[in-house]
């Protein structure tokens, strides 16, 4: 059994969060982020809305196929707009992690991984020109994530790493072949260098539903 990082991009909170409280899943956690599609150019996150939930929470890939089916009938992922899920490989977790998990059995899901999960983190305002330069190198959207106030005791933290205050985090699910071309391009319009002074790094992600491309969606 491996332990994977389930991500929802998602509208209906509270309906996804009493799927993930039936498989008593104990690490959960939750952040306000902001869509960067047009209205006219809906992308692999369903930007209906502008303002979005991030869940993030950790299951044994047991779990996913099964998780994956219940959240893809709450979503609707059908219905273009109602968001995305998708997990990142662990490569490593902490002894009371892999303890709280280790009695869970069920066969696991076989992996994909046609798509990467891009993060850049920049200043605070650079976010809309770090999209602007992923969507000319072929990205169709994004989420942002707001760091918090200087001082805050709410640091937030992303993949077990704090984000320094007043910074915008940038998330990005492109297709496998997009990815070099999405990343130079943020790389050189706002990386380490630049005002921005952004950081860049992309994780694969093992499967996905919502995303536009059918192939790579649960089936009922």
């Amino acid at each position: 059994m491996n332990l994977k990082a389930l991500f929802l991009i998602i509208n209906k909170e509270k309906k996804i969060k009493k799927i993930l409280d039936k498989y008593k899943l104990p690490f959960n956690y939750v952040c306000k982020g902001i869509g960067t599609a047009s209205n006219s150019m809906l992308d692999y996150f369903g930007l209906t809305e502008t303002e979005k939930a991030i869940m993030i929470s950790l299951i044994p890939d047991i779990y996913e196929k099964e998780l994956f089916r219940e959240i893809a009938h709450e979503m609707k992922v059908e219905d273009i707009g109602t968001g995305i899920a998708f997990t990142v490989p662990l490569t490593s977790s902490s002894k009371y992690v892999k303890e709280t998990f280790s009695k869970r059995e069920g066969k696991a899901m076989k992996n994909k991984r046609d798509y990467q999960l891009i993060v850049t983190v920049v200043n605070t305002g650079h976010a809309d020109k770090v999209m602007v330069a992923a969507k000319k190198a072929g990205a169709t959207g994004g989420t942002v994530i707001k760091g918090r106030e200087v001082g805050s005791k709410n640091a937030f933290k992303f993949l077990n790493a704090t984000i320094e205050p007043e910074k915008d985090v940038v998330l990005i699910v492109c297709l496998n072949e997009d990815k070099k071309a999405i990343m130079e391009a943020i790389i050189e319009k706002e990386g380490i260098k630049q005002d921005g002074k952004g950081i860049c790094f992309a994780l694969p992600i093992d499967n996905a539903i919502g995303i536009k491309n059918p192939s790579n969606d649960v089936k009922k």
